[in-house]
């Protein structure tokens, strides 16, 4: 699978565009979507999926017009829905669902905890965790919808999920590889 991060909005949020075969995905569109959508003109395919993590602006922010702009479905975790700004999925996401994308397959895995919503995608030797997890440290609990228990059994669960030489991207910084 490709995968391509675009940095976006003043809060440096990461768009992730990914790509297997003809068939892409967008994760976390936040803002500048003029920016995201000049990098999906230099790809040959199709969006077939517009997918958020949580529903924090930063990761929504340019959703509507680039939902108009590729005409694709949004999909975001069931449990963020109403806290979305005059926005309706197309398809709620829970845990364990899978997103086909070309041949490839991204596993939702429900991590709640800087949302009740907040979901990260699993696939071959990567996961995008959206603000879940970053380097060097978590995204925050005191949010509406944010639970620092959960946050905490979340944080658990990835340690079980996360293997040596796995790429984590997440939604603010850069990537990084479990060394250990």
């Amino acid at each position: 699978m490709e995968l391509h991060r675009v940095t976006v909005t003043p809060l440096k949020s990461n768009c992730y565009i990914l790509k297997s075969g003809t068939d892409i995905a967008v994760v976390d569109p936040g803002g500048d979507p003029e920016k995201i959508l000049e990098r999906l003109a230099k790809l040959d395919g199709q969006v077939k999926f517009i997918i958020a993590t949580h529903y924090h602006f930063d990761h929504v922010g340019a959703l509507k017009e680039l939902k108009e702009r590729v005409s694709a479905p949004f999909l975001i975790h069931k449990n963020d829905v109403p806290f979305l700004d005059n926005i309706i999925p197309d398809q709620t996401l829970t845990e364990g669902d899978e997103i086909s994308l070309g041949e490839e397959t991204l596993q939702v895995i429900h991590t709640p905890g800087h949302t009740a919503g907040s979901i990260c995608l699993l696939g071959d030797g990567f996961i995008l965790t959206g603000d879940t997890l970053f380097q060097f440290s978590y995204g925050r609990t005191d949010y509406p919808g944010g639970d620092d228990f959960q946050m905490q059994q979340s944080l658990k669960r990835l340690q079980e999920i996360l293997v040596p030489g796995m790429t984590v991207y997440p939604g603010h910084g850069l990537p990084f590889v479990i060394k250990s």
